[in-house]
Parts: structure tokens; C-alpha cells; sequence
């Protein structure tokens, strides 16, 4: 339990605030640590809300705008969610889709070999200093160097084992296991640079050196497969659902006779890409 002078907040109460929360929030205040942390947050809340109704603040009008503003866009948020959830897809539109996208959902088996530089140091936990790693042009002349080796026969696991900085990877060949083409798994970091350079590699081939966040990369293609229906469906559906939601939303302007001043928001400004809510 919680006590802010007369206000007490139970276990269950708190328990109904986390609910509310995104999921990422959700996980972090299930944590020890986080919840004595939330814990300090509901106090300097509440504190802080009292002081601010003792002041009027409420009243002033530059407050009720972003009052205003802050629930209109939790209201959005919220409807978002249920119009997603409202979609449905059957399973025709799923195998009609995925057979007309077969490419988006292509999935490859990956090695790599990173060489990082000096550039490249903020994206690594161990603390090296940028004076004590290679310059980029030393890095892309090793990995340059590497690349000669394996196109020469040396094998790409050995040489990663020996060679890559990557320390998710070197000790197991460089295997990055499967990659998706889209909706990539986001604890694996991969710009779509590098993801256009694997998909566009054949079985067995290696990549020329290219220089990512993350030092300078080579890439090697071990497998490449499409997935059945069964183990895409979900990214499927997410799919689908999001052209339906884009169709929805343009259809509830049309009905709503909107109009935008392109003066002054500029062209661009009817005609955006506007992305489902995700479910949490």
C-alpha cells in the first residue's frame, strides 16, 4: 500500500495502474527494481498534483490545451487498438497475399564478420576508447583482407571465430540464424541496408565488405526458404490488417469532409501513411 497524507492507494489499485500501461512499461515495473521505482513515481505524482490544483493550475489556459491534447490522443490510441482488433482476415486473404508477397516473407540463414572501428565504439559495451581501435580505414582494409581470404577457400566460421568483433556471433561461426525480410525480430539489430544485402546474396555466396553502425561487415548466405502460411500468418494478418486500417482511415475522411490548408502544413500534409496501433 501507498499513503500520500489522506490518499491510500492498495495493491490491487496499483495493480490496475500497471494494467493500464504499454507493455514495456508493464514489464519494467514487474521488475524488483522497477516497482520501488514506481513506487516513487505514484508519490512525487500525487504530491505534485496537489500542489498543482492548490495553484489553479488547471485554469490556465496554455494547461488545458495540453490537457485537451493529451486526452484526445489517448482516446485515438485507444480506438486505434479496438478498429485493429475489429479487422478480421480470412484465411483466402492470407494465402492470396502471402502467394502475391511471397518475397517480403523470406527468411536467410546468415553468417557475418564485423570489424569494428573507432567510429563504431558507442555501439559496443566494453568500454574500448575510439583511440584504441582502428581507424576506418584500417578496419575496411582487414575486413577487405578477410573477405580476400575466404573467396581464396579459407572457411567463413573459422575465419569468424578468429576475426569478427561481433561478440553475439563470433563464438558460434558468425551464425545470426534466420532473418526475416520484414518485420525483423527488434532485439537484432539490422538496418535495411544490411538485410538488402543479405536477400540479395545467392546460397553459399559472400557479400563485398560494407560499412554498417557497426564497424565494416561481411555476409555470408547459408539458406534461404519461404515460409508456409502456417508459420507467417501473424506477420500475415499484421500485414493485411494494416491496408485495411489504411483503407478504413481513408474512408473516414472522405466521409468527413476533410480539408487541409497544403498552404500552410505543406503537400504532404492529407496524404500520409498513418500506422495501425499495436496491440499490447
Amino acid at each position: 500500500m501507498i499513503t500520500v497524507g489522506d490518499l491510500k492507494l492498495t495493491a490491487a489499485e496499483v495493480e490496475k495502474i500497471v494494467a493500464s500501461m504499454p507493455s514495456q512499461n508493464r514489464q519494467y515495473f514487474a521488475s524488483p527494481g522497477g516497482r520501488a521505482q514506481f513506487a516513487e513515481f505514484l508519490v512525487k505524482t500525487k504530491l505534485f498534483v496537489r500542489e498543482a490544483e492548490k495553484r489553479h493550475l488547471e485554469d490556465r489556459e496554455d494547461v488545458k490545451r495540453s490537457m485537451t491534447l493529451f486526452r484526445e490522443s489517448l482516446l485515438s490510441r485507444e480506438v486505434e487498438k479496438e478498429l485493429v482488433n475489429e479487422i478480421k482476415v480470412t484465411d483466402d486473404e492470407a494465402r492470396q497475399f502471402l502467394d502475391a508477397n511471397s518475397k517480403l516473407f523470406e527468411q536467410a540463414k546468415v553468417r557475418r564478420i564485423v570489424v569494428r572501428s573507432a567510429l563504431t565504439s558507442q555501439f559496443y559495451a566494453d568500454g574500448k576508447p575510439p583511440d584504441q581501435l582502428p581507424t576506418d580505414e584500417q578496419a575496411k582494409a582487414k575486413a577487405e583482407d578477410i573477405r580476400k581470404k575466404i573467396a581464396e577457400g579459407a572457411d567463413f566460421e573459422e575465419m569468424a571465430a578468429k576475426f569478427s568483433d561481433d561478440p553475439m556471433t563470433s563464438g558460434k561461426g558468425g551464425d545470426l540464424g534466420f532473418v526475416r525480410r520484414v518485420n525483423q525480430d527488434p532485439r537484432v539489430l539490422l538496418t535495411p541496408s544490411m538485410l538488402d544485402t543479405m536477400f540479395t546474396l545467392k546460397v553459399g555466396e559472400t557479400s563485398q565488405v560494407i560499412q554498417t553502425p557497426f564497424g565494416f561487415e561481411v555476409f555470408r548466405l547459408e539458406e534461404l526458404k519461404s515460409p508456409k502460411l502456417e508459420e507467417a500468418r501473424q506477420d500475415v494478418d499484421n500485414a493485411i490488417r494494416q491496408q485495411k486500417y489504411e483503407r478504413l482511415y481513408q474512408e473516414m475522411k472522405g466521409r468527413s469532409g476533410v480539408k487541409i490548408d497544403e498552404a500552410y502544413f505543406g503537400s504532404g500534409a492529407a496524404g500520409g501513411q498513418v500506422r495501425p496501433a499495436q496491440k499490447n
